[in-house]
């Protein structure tokens, strides 16, 4: 979820908080007596404290129970997969949730010693705050409306405890009362965030430092595979002498995509409308000036989606031999790669056509191309997406043998992608291929093309003996 999005959300949610609070003005009453005896600003300050919790408590249950389907069915109980997770795919998107989980907390922790002189004490405050993250994921698992995960209470809770010891520290230090070691409390009030602070440094340290990405397919935990039923139907080899090479592509800069948008659009007869730019992790979108184009620049490997909203009738439909969907290509100054297979993939429910452009591991002069080119109409809607990857050539380096990737597999150290419980696996074939990972090199990488509880899937084990 992204910044905005959670932005917007608690707006929505921020005006049922205040609604419900217009109803339980009652609980108002009772929260004023029980502070009576004190004087009549600290009465209305936490009366304050207590309406900003509410609203926050009935937007916290909002973004994490009421706006997701009903439709989740698993639990996660690996501890920290979460973060091998986001470390393997290595992207802002998957730090941000759990920055997100985090944060959320922040305020729960904050505001519990300001309400109440009992939630000053650690145990108060953080018990209440762990039965809060609890009671929310066990309300998401019993009602389907999210994955009960143990990283989300542990994120929740880290959250709440960064909370509570910034405002400790603030109210230690505005305290005028005489406090013996306070010094070191101060240090002890102000250690947790001190340390979520390095621990994040030391992450992306840690990744600048080495020398390739990381890859999305590695495994995010062990699966426990006492009784999961596994068959091969592949002869492995066991050669451990064998080299590849890995490759490294394009990876443009914001200026760099704006740049090719420019030229993609002028050599249309258009221009890049620059009020009309989303700029996402991995991507940037981009329209044109006269609202007909649409492109979308990925910036590792810089391939690209292209779409026209005003183009001729049955410029593409079912049929077409490979020079001319080709021309239609050239119509948009796009030059298809000599190599590639062509194919066509009808649809049977009506009467338009997608056509694939594709090569399949082509080196040559020490450059590697691979991917494919799509092209497909609907009504005036054609749609170009170009994922032709050309790679240059790093270097070479040892790679494992096939059996200890398939030792890998037996061991549970694969990602399979969402799947919990796993009762068989049966490996049909196995190939080497390429992956790209998060710093733009394409790595071997053993594709192992399986039948998993009767559904076809890919497991992929990476190859590089020392990937870094």
């Amino acid at each position: 979820m992204r910044l905005f999005q959670v932005i917007n959300l608690a707006r929505e949610y921020l005006i049922l908080g205040i609604i419900g609070l217009i109803f339980i003005g009652i609980i108002y009453l009772i929260f004023f007596r029980r502070f009576s005896k004190n004087n009549g600003k600290s009465n209305v300050q936490k009366i304050i404290v207590f309406c900003i919790l509410f609203c926050y408590v009935v937007i916290v249950i909002g973004a994490t129970i009421f706006i997701r389907p009903g439709v989740y069915e698993h639990a996660n109980l690996h501890l920290f997969s979460s973060y091998i997770e986001a470390w393997n795919n290595y992207s802002k998107s998957y730090w941000r949730n759990i920055i997100l989980n985090i944060l959320m907390f922040v305020p729960f922790g904050f505001l519990l010693p300001i309400l109440d002189d009992k939630f000053k004490n650690f145990f108060s405050s953080m018990g209440l705050s762990l039965l809060f993250t609890v009671g929310i994921e066990m309300t998401q698992y019993a009602t389907k409306r999210g994955i009960f995960e143990v990283d989300d209470i542990m994120n929740n809770w880290i959250g709440a405890l960064i909370g509570y010891s910034i405002v400790m520290f603030i109210l230690l230090i505005i305290s005028r009362e005489k406090t013996r070691f306070k010094p070191l409390k101060l240090i002890l009030c102000i250690l947790p965030t001190a340390l979520a602070v390095g621990i994040v440094y030391k992450i992306m340290d840690n990744y600048n430092s080495q020398r390739f990405g990381n890859l999305s397919s590695n495994y995010n935990y062990v699966y426990d595979m006492s009784n999961v039923i596994l068959n091969s139907d592949v002869e492995l080899a066991g050669d451990d002498n064998n080299e590849k090479t890995v490759y490294i592509s394009e990876k443009l800069s914001a200026k760099d995509a704006f740049e090719f948008a420019q030229r993609f659009f002028e050599k249309l007869g258009s221009k890049v409308d620059k009020s009309n730019i989303d700029v996402y992790d991995n991507l940037i979108m981009y329209s044109s000036t006269d609202d007909r184009y649409k492109l979308t620049v990925y910036l590792k490997g810089g391939t690209y989606d292209f779409t026209d909203f005003k183009c001729n009738k049955n410029a593409i439909n079912q049929g077409m031999d490979k020079n001319s969907v080709k021309e239609v290509l050239e119509g948009y100054n796009i030059d298809v790669y000599e190599m590639t297979e062509f194919e066509e993939q009808k649809n049977d429910e009506s009467s338009d056509s997608t056509y694939r452009f594709s090569v399949d591991l082509d080196e040559k002069d020490n450059k590697l191309i691979d991917g494919y080119l799509n092209v497909h109409q609907f009504e005036n809607i054609l749609s170009i997406d170009n994922y032709i990857y050309k790679y240059d050539a790093y270097d070479k380096f040892k790679i494992i043998s096939q059996e200890e990737a398939y030792d890998k597999i037996k061991a549970g150290e694969f990602n399979s992608y969402e799947l919990y419980d796993i009762q068989s696996i049966d490996i049909k074939s196995l190939k080497l291929c390429y992956k790209m990972d998060s710093k733009g090199f394409y790595q071997p990488v053993y594709r192992f093309e399986c039948t998993i509880d009767g559904e076809g899937r890919a497991i992929f084990i990476p190859a590089l003996e020392e990937a870094n």
